[in-house]
C-alpha cells in the first residue's frame, strides 16, 4: 500500500497540473483581448501614455491646464485626428483638431521646432497614423503617433476638455443621460447666473459639498467655472479622479462661452431679479476705471487668486488674500484689508472676485471709501503689466 501510494501520488498531481493548466489556459483564452482590429504599429512612431503623461509632466508641472499654463508649452503640440464631434465631446488638455483629411491645408499650425503627437480613438483607430505619414510627406520628422489616445490617457487618471456644442447636447439630454454639470465657482456668482440643470460646488468648498457628486463612479462629470483663465474647474476635475471618477470631463470655455453662443441661463439675472437699488459706486469697476485706481496708487488692489497664479505675476503693490480665506475664516482674511481707501478686488476671470464682494456684502462689512470688484479677464505678466479683455 506504502508503494502504490508512492506510485499513485505523482500520478494525480500530474492529473491536477493538467486539469488546472487546461482550465486556466481555457479561461485565458477567453479573457484574453482582442487584437484582431488593432491598427499596425510602427516602433519608431509609438508613444505610449506613460511617456505622454511624462511630457505633461515637464512641461506643465502640477499647475493647472488652464489657457495661459498651456501657451507655455514650447516641446510638443498634442493632435487629435477625430471627427469635430469626438473632438467636441472630449480632447486632451492643449489639442488641436486636424483629421487626416485637413492635414495638408493646415500644415501652418504644425511647428517643426516642436514634437507633433497625433492621436485619435485608440488602438483600432486608423486616423492618427494616416495624419502622421501625411505630415511626414510634407517634411515633418519629429512625429509620434499616440495609439492608445483618448481612451488610454483616460484610463490612466486624466481628465478630457469639451467645448460647447458637446455641453449643450448633454445639457439637453441631461433627463435621459448619466451626465451632471458642476459649476465651481462661487455660490453666489452661480445664483446669479449658471447653465441650467448644472450643481454648484464651489471649489473653495470642495471638500464640505463633494457629497453632492453621485455615488455611480461612471457618471459623466463635467466641471465648469468662468472660462479659459479660470482654475477652479481644472481643480474640481482633479479632485474628481483622485475620488474614484472615471469620466471627468472640463468645460474650460465655461460660462462665457456658454452665453456667447446664445444659450440660455439660470439664476437670478436671468429671472429678471435684482439687487435693491444702491445709491452708491456701481459694485463692478470698469476696465479703463480699474487701469486708472492701478496706476493712481491711491486704492487698495486685493488679489484673490491662488498661490500659484499670484507666483506668475502680481499688480505691484496689490494685497493677496486667496478667496479661500475669506470662505474659510472670514474674521482673518477681512481683517486683513484695509479701509483707507477705496478697495478693488480682482481674480483672473472675476468670478472668485464677485464671490469674496459678495460674502462681504453679506457680512454687511462697511468700507467707508468704496469697495468694488474688476468683472473681467484679466491677464498679468511676470513685469506687474497686465491685460484686460
Amino acid at each position: 500500500m506504502a508503494f502504490m501510494k508512492k506510485t499513485l501520488m505523482p500520478f494525480v498531481a500530474l492529473l491536477l497540473f493538467a486539469f488546472v493548466a487546461v482550465g486556466c489556459g481555457g479561461q485565458a483564452a477567453k479573457s484574453a483581448v482582442d487584437t484582431s482590429n488593432h491598427v499596425p504599429q510602427d516602433p519608431a512612431l509609438r508613444i505610449t501614455t506613460q511617456e505622454v503623461m511624462d511630457l505633461f509632466k515637464k512641461e506643465y508641472g502640477d499647475a493647472p491646464l488652464i489657457e495661459e499654463t498651456l501657451k507655455k508649452n514650447k516641446s510638443f503640440l498634442m493632435v487629435d485626428a477625430r471627427p469635430l464631434p469626438r473632438f467636441q465631446e472630449g480632447t486632451i488638455p492643449g489639442s488641436i483638431h486636424m483629421p487626416p483629411a485637413a492635414v495638408e491645408a493646415n500644415l501652418n499650425k504644425l511647428p517643426k521646432d516642436k514634437l507633433i503627437i497625433f492621436y485619435c480613438g485608440g488602438l483600432a483607430c486608423h486616423l492618427s497614423p494616416e495624419a502622421a505619414e501625411i505630415a511626414k510627406k510634407n517634411g515633418y520628422t519629429n512625429v509620434k503617433v499616440y495609439y492608445e489616445g483618448d481612451p488610454g490617457w483616460k484610463a490612466a487618471g486624466n481628465y478630457l476638455i469639451s467645448e460647447t456644442p458637446y455641453v449643450k447636447r448633454m445639457v439637453d439630454a441631461r433627463d435621459k443621460e448619466n451626465v451632471l454639470v458642476v459649476d465651481s465657482r462661487p455660490a453666489l456668482v452661480y445664483a446669479k447666473e449658471h447653465i441650467p440643470g448644472s450643481v454648484s460646488i464651489p471649489w473653495v468648498i470642495f471638500d464640505q459639498k463633494k457629497g453632492l457628486l453621485p455615488n455611480d463612479k461612471s457618471t459623466n462629470l463635467i466641471f465648469l467655472c468662468g472660462g479659459h483663465h479660470c482654475d477652479l474647474s481644472h481643480f474640481s476635475a482633479s479632485a474628481a479622479l483622485k475620488m474614484g471618477y472615471k469620466n471627468v470631463k472640463v468645460y474650460s470655455a465655461g460660462v462665457p462661452d456658454w452665453k456667447k453662443a446664445g444659450n440660455p441661463t439660470w439664476g437670478n439675472e436671468s429671472s429678471g431679479i435684482v439687487a435693491a437699488p444702491s445709491t452708491g459706486a456701481s459694485a463692478t469697476i470698469s476696465a479703463d476705471d480699474f487701469k486708472k485706481a492701478v496706476a493712481s496708487g491711491n486704492y487698495t488692489i486685493i488679489d484673490v487668486r491662488g498661490a500659484r497664479e499670484v507666483a506668475n505675476g502680481m499688480i505691484p503693490g496689490a494685497i493677496h488674500i486667496p478667496d479661500g480665506d475669506f470662505m474659510g475664516d472670514f474674521d482673518a482674511a477681512i481683517k486683513k484689508v484695509p479701509t483707507d481707501k477705496p478697495v478693488v478686488i480682482h481674480c483672473a476671470t472675476g468670478a472668485r472676485a464677485a464671490g469674496v464682494f459678495f460674502v462681504i456684502e453679506d457680512e454687511k462689512v462697511k468700507f467707508p471709501k468704496g469697495i468694488q470688484y474688476l468683472d473681467k479677464t484679466i491677464q498679468i505678466r511676470a513685469d506687474g503689466t497686465f491685460t484686460i479683455q
